[in-house]
């Protein structure tokens, strides 16, 4: 069976974020749980920072890095800051102003060929103009907080 997420899936903080969320967001969580199971969930140092400065205390902090230890980092390499970079430059012209964490891990999945999922439409417009192959919760946010 052939799956989209072949290499492997990095997954946005706003994704993370609804993941941890008791009593919400079904869906992604199902989706998620699959590929947590199958190994193939990256991350960045990006994503990591993002959520553990919102962790509520030090306990949850620890328990977050701890988590975290299992997953394969993708790189911040000098070339995938540039290639944020450059990135965040074209999108500007073309009058899209995208935040650097954003760019950053944009760039960080396009270098390692990994599908990004998330729940931010920063990546989506990213997407119209460059290889950033993106799976999109936002639908499935909307639909799943209906019931």
């Amino acid at each position: 069976m052939s799956t989209t997420w072949a290499k492997g899936v990095l997954l946005d903080t706003s994704v993370w974020v609804r993941y941890f969320r008791p009593q919400r967001y079904k869906k992604l969580k199902t989706e998620v749980e699959k590929v947590l199971a199958a190994g193939s969930v990256f991350t960045c140092w990006v994503v990591k920072a993002e959520l553990l400065v919102g962790a509520k205390d030090e306990a949850a902090l620890e328990r977050l890095l701890a988590e975290f230890q299992a997953l394969e980092d993708v790189a911040l390499t000098p070339a995938v800051w540039e290639g944020a970079a450059r990135l965040g430059h074209t999108l500007r012209r073309q009058g899209f102003l995208i935040p650097l964490p954003d760019l950053l891990i944009a760039q960080a999945a396009i270098s390692a060929g990994l599908e990004l999922w998330h729940a931010d439409e920063h990546f989506e417009q990213i997407q119209r103009i460059t290889p950033l192959k993106t799976r999109s919760f936002l639908q499935i946010e909307e639909n799943d907080n209906r019931s």
